[in-house]
């Protein structure tokens, strides 16, 4: 669902029955009779994603050379890093994925060098789907994030998701010691968009968790 995600309108089919009539005699009556069967209902199934919104900003602001958010392994680890608990609520089973863009300033605070704002954005503690300033591209190498670019279709996990199955996303930053004066009041943006799509007739192919997917038709 970028917030594209699809819904089928439940359609009903109902069959009616009906006996012929039958003559009897010489008389001209008619005896009949009509039955209707219980309606035949099928009720698509649907693939949701539940956070209210499905995207969501995670704002960078004030922060100095050497600060860091809780998680990111290295500088102060004393600000607070953007997590969210994402929960499938469809009925049928999908692939999740997610999408990242960063943006900002001026001037950016994220440069997409390594004396800019850093990154590391993973589900679950686990899989790891940016790193500094760099995601996994589908043959597994690593590609650098653009300032205004968004990267889409980041799988979530090789197994489908299942309804009320959830995933935590942590979003961990760092600006290093390195960043240049010229970034002072920069400021940068970074927008998730969690989508779903089914999985159902839909093979994985050769896409690995962490890594962008682009086999699987996402909308």
């Amino acid at each position: 669902m970028k917030n594209g995600l699809s819904k089928k309108r439940l359609m009903t089919l109902a069959g009616v029955l009906a006996m012929g009539a039958v003559g009897l005699g010489v008389t001209s009556a008619l005896f009949s009779d009509t039955q209707t069967s219980i309606a035949n209902t099928f009720e698509a199934g649907s693939v949701e994603v539940g956070l209210g919104s499905t995207s969501r900003v995670c704002s960078v602001t004030d922060i100095l050379p050497g600060d860091s958010s809780a998680n990111y392994g290295s500088g102060s680890q004393s600000l607070l890093p953007c997590i969210y608990d994402v929960t499938y609520t469809g009925t049928s089973s999908a692939w999740l994925a997610v999408d990242i863009a960063v943006t900002g300033g001026p001037p950016a605070l994220y440069t997409g060098s390594g004396s800019g704002l850093q990154l590391k954005l993973d589900a679950d503690g686990s899989t790891s789907f940016v790193t500094g300033t760099s995601y996994t591209t589908v043959s597994g190498s690593a590609s650098n994030i653009s300032s205004g670019a968004t990267i889409s279709n980041l799988l979530v996990s090789a197994t489908p998701a299942t309804q009320n199955s959830s995933v935590i996303f942590n979003l961990n930053y760092l600006l290093p010691t390195l960043a240049p004066n010229s970034l002072q009041g920069g400021a940068a943006s970074v927008t998730l968009t969690f989508h779903a799509v089914q999985s159902a007739n839909q093979p994985i192919g050769s896409c690995v968790a962490g890594r962008q997917c682009n086999s699987i038709t996402w909308s």
